[in-house]
């Protein structure tokens, strides 16, 4: 039972220290009625990536990209990048 309980805080712990810098805007499901520019241009994104078909749980903004958290098919939660632009995936072969 310790074992367990070390394991998710250590877990915890990591993935506090990956999560986005400080600085970046965030949407999520919050809910919130006063949202800035920035938050409203990603809630605008979130949408438009639903509408596209992707499970998006938050979306971040990442420079020149929108940094978004969708969930796959097979149940699994994955980061994926956008063009901040057009919203279209960021493939390897930039």
């Amino acid at each position: 039972m310790i074992k367990t309980t070390l394991a998710a805080l250590l877990v915890s712990v990591s993935l506090a220290g990956v999560a986005a810098p400080a600085a970046a805007a965030q949407w999520s499901l919050s809910g919130d009625d006063e949202i800035s520019d920035s938050e409203r241009y990603l809630e605008d994104a979130a949408l438009t990536l639903r509408a596209q078909g992707y499970d998006v749980q938050s979306v971040e903004d990442w420079g020149r990209y929108v940094r978004a958290f969708v969930i796959l098919e097979d149940g699994r939660e994955a980061m994926q990048l956008f063009h901040g632009d057009t919203l279209q995936p960021v493939s390897a072969v930039n």
